[in-house]
């Protein structure tokens, strides 16, 4: 839903130091713009009203400390003026490739879909982690960017801890109304980070199977008050299988999601770091038939073919799935293989 301000066009200089390139979309917080900083090159530029009361920029500091390779990383929040009206803004990463709903359309290979799944996971989890936590109430596909390279894609998540200053009329009004993502207890005023984890599992749910896990009949003319009956309702009904849906999956899936998408947020995982966890013991009992008797040998054919560069990409294939069998080899190498993964073999 486009907001009530004026929107900036090519060529504006906000604040001597942003040029605008071009409109990117609108969502429920505001205005987003392609512009280029004078000497930091391309970024993000999250623009809104700045009203009585608005304590959005106050956060800037929090969440400006939410440096994660999984969480779009925050560089400056401001004011400026702009046709007689007073706009904030915040300055951020700008990730090229598109949101999670929209590769939700493309035919992901397996290891593709748990490795985002992994992502999302861990950056939630970094969040949660700070002290006091950091919630971010809007977990959906549209605020889950991809970037893509030419060797892998991965997950960031956006607009951390800025859902709270949205009205609910523009909340749903966003992205087809992400009430369809919220936990039971958010429907009531509550949010927490198992908030939090009732709406990553969903999220994930959709990118294994393709498919919400509840049954909603929405209407695309229905009011904010309808799809909020429609999706509080839809709560009620049982959790469903993703073994069912999806052949990649086992039944031990189904008993991870039962935990995640509980309906009682006091049975649910309590944080992501603990989802987290849930999801990679839930790797390692997926892979365990197939399980290398020796991690260590992948490890060292994947640093064999990182010396080449035509085979940069294998050698990430390789170590991800080193990463994902061992635990202990992902603490060791996961710094050698973020590295990799921008293109820098030391």
């Amino acid at each position: 839903m486009a907001l009530d301000i004026t929107r900036l066009q090519p060529g504006e200089l906000i604040r001597e130091t942003y040029s605008i390139v071009r409109y990117l979309g609108s969502g429920a917080f505001g205005d987003v713009y392609l512009a280029r900083h004078r000497y930091m090159g391309l970024q993000a530029l999250k623009v809104f009203p700045r009203e009585d009361g608005t304590d959005a920029l106050e956060e800037a500091y929090l969440l400006g400390k939410l440096s994660h390779p999984n969480i779009v990383r925050m560089f400056e929040a401001n004011e400026f003026e702009h046709s007689d009206s007073r706009l904030g803004y915040f300055s951020m990463e700008y990730v090229e490739g598109g949101t999670l709903l929209e590769l939700f359309e493309l035919e992901l290979e397996l290891q593709t879909r748990l490795r985002l799944a992994q992502d999302i996971l861990e950056g939630l989890a970094f969040a949660h982690s700070q002290t006091p936590p950091v919630i971010h109430r809007d977990i959906s596909p549209s605020n889950i960017l991809v970037e893509q390279t030419s060797f892998t894609c991965r997950a960031k998540i956006s607009d951390f801890g800025l859902a709270k200053h949205v009205d609910a009329e523009s909340l749903v009004a966003s992205a087809a109304g992400k009430y369809v993502y919220m936990a039971p207890e958010s429907f009531l005023g509550t949010h927490s980070t198992s908030s939090d984890v009732y709406s990553a599992a969903i999220v994930l749910f959709e990118l294994f199977t393709g498919c919400h896990p509840f049954r909603l009949a929405l209407s695309p003319s229905a009011t904010s008050a309808e799809i909020a009956a429609v999706v509080r309702e839809s709560r009620g009904q049982s959790i469903p299988k993703v073994s069912e849906t999806c052949d990649d999956f086992s039944i031990d899936w189904d008993r991870f999601f039962e935990h995640a998408l509980c309906h009682d947020y006091r049975e649910r995982p309590a944080n992501a770091h603990d989802l987290l966890q849930a999801f990679q013991h839930q790797i390692s009992r997926s892979n365990s038939n197939s399980r290398p008797a020796d991690s260590a040998q992948m490890v060292s054919e994947a640093r064999r073919l990182a010396e080449q560069a035509d085979t940069l990409g294998e050698a990430i294939e390789l170590l991800e799935q080193a990463c994902s069998f061992d635990p202990r080899v992902r603490h060791k190498y996961a710094d050698m293989l973020s590295l990799w993964k921008r293109g820098i073999v030391l």
